[in-house]
């Protein structure tokens, strides 16, 4: 069983001084994946993570997210293993949440928004909620060391287009929130 044929996913943050690594688990605790911090040592210490990689249980690459340099809005891309791209996200400016548009290369537009102190979240998706998304502290250690916990329950059935566009809003989630710590905002 991997990423793409389960509904439950359970990213567990490892998170050192240069990356921004999960751990990847269905809702039993069984290993279906794992995200990378990729790109050189010189460009993460300059701007930050900006290249992860998602791969499944087997360690093959499900798809790349990455977080291209840009003025205004942020905006992060999601490529599949050829390069092709998957979803293209935009932080939506909001004053009291966070607000994600995800739109899908096969035309379809998502959304993820969050409740007031963004801690639950929904994606709505064209044929209606693809996911619920909670963030989590996993414990005392993990809470003072800044780890968390993202808890997604997909809608049973989810196109591969929507299932990929959703982890990607989650990794863009957890990075716009680490710009938002280290910017002090």
């Amino acid at each position: 069983m991997g990423l793409l044929d389960t509904d439950v996913i359970v990213m567990d943050q490892i998170r050192s001084f240069m990356s921004n690594d999960f751990a990847i688990h269905d809702g039993h605790g069984q290993v279906i994946g794992s995200l990378q911090t990729e790109g050189g040592i010189g460009s993460r210490m300059l701007m930050g993570n900006r290249e992860l990689a998602v791969h499944d249980a087997d360690g093959s690459l499900l798809c790349r997210v990455t977080d291209p340099p840009d003025l205004g809005f942020d905006t992060f891309e999601v490529h599949d293993p050829q390069g092709g791209r998957v979803a293209r996200i935009v932080k939506e400016f909001t004053f009291f949440s966070k607000s994600l548009r995800v739109e899908l290369a096969t035309g379809g537009v998502m959304g993820l928004k969050g409740e007031l102190f963004d801690r639950e979240f929904t994606v709505q998706g064209p044929l209606g909620e693809a996911a619920r998304v909670s963030r989590r502290w996993p414990g005392v250690a993990e809470f003072l060391l800044s780890r968390e916990r993202y808890v997604v329950a997909l809608a049973p059935g989810l196109p591969v287009p929507e299932r990929l566009g959703t982890i990607g809003a989650v990794i863009a989630l957890d990075l716009i929130r680490a710009k938002e710590r280290s910017s002090g905002s």
